[in-house]
Order: C-alpha cells, then structure tokens, then sequence
C-alpha cells in the first residue's frame, strides 16, 4: 500500500513538470494590420529585412512580411499613411505636411506606378506626375 501511495506522488510530480513545459517553438504575437505611432516608435517596433536590392518590412516580433496600414508622425510634425502587402508598399501613401501641404502617390508592389500629386495649404493641386511601374511616364503640362 504504501508502494503504490510513493509510485502516485512521483507519477504526479512527473505529470506536473511535464504538463508545465512548453514547446520548443516560441509562440509569437498575432501581427498588426494597423500600426499608429511616432517615427522613433517605428524604429524600436520595424525593421527591414533581405537583400540590399529588395527589403521587406517586418515587425521585429514576426516572422512574415508586415501586410497592412502604418501611420507615423515625424519628428518634424508631418503625418505619413503608407500601405504595405507582404513588406512592400502597396496602394495610396499619403504625406501630410504641418503647413497643411499634402502629396499622394500610389505603389504597385513596391515600385511607383500612377499619379504622384502634391496639393498646397489651400488644398490646389501644385504638381502631378504619372509614373509605370516606377518610370516616369508623364510629366505636368507647363504652367502659364
């Protein structure tokens, strides 16, 4: 009886340990899809990663390709909103300046392509060039 009392103790640690430990793979936390913050924020939060020809932008916690929308406020006080799909920037970035100047492009993986357009304080467009797949195409007509 008292055999059968220390093989249940010992079974019982043992089933504690064992039940404690984790895997040897590291969980990682669920990726962002939206990330709001200050330019040194993104430092301490991204980097890029690859070859010095094509980077992606990760989070330093993940593993894949950051996919979805920053917003960074410079130091200067201007406000960026980029978008990015699979490390590469993807779709309407957006540049807020303090003085209330804005300029917008678009990226088709990672590379210009379509309208860049910079608009004053008032809101008027200023400049407007159209770009394919990261070559000028167009330029403005000249102004009067």
């Amino acid at each position: 009886m008292r055999y059968r009392g220390i093989v249940c103790f010992v079974f019982f640690i043992v089933s504690f340990f064992v039940s404690g430990c984790g895997s040897d793979t590291e969980t990682q936390p669920k990726p962002k899809s939206e990330w709001k913050g200050d330019s040194s924020e993104f430092t301490e939060n991204f980097e890029f990663r690859g070859t010095e020809g094509y980077l992606l932008l990760y989070e330093k916690t993940q593993g894949t390709p950051f996919s979805g929308t920053l917003e960074a406020t410079q130091l200067n006080g201007d406000l960026s909103s980029e978008r990015y799909l699979k490390g590469v920037k993807n779709g309407l970035q957006v540049k807020h300046s303090l003085s209330g100047a804005r300029s917008e492009a678009t990226f088709v993986d990672g590379v210009l392509h379509g309208d860049v357009v910079t608009y004053d304080r008032q809101g008027r467009e200023r400049t407007r060039m159209h770009y394919v797949h990261g070559t000028l195409a167009r330029l403005p007509p000249p102004r009067d």
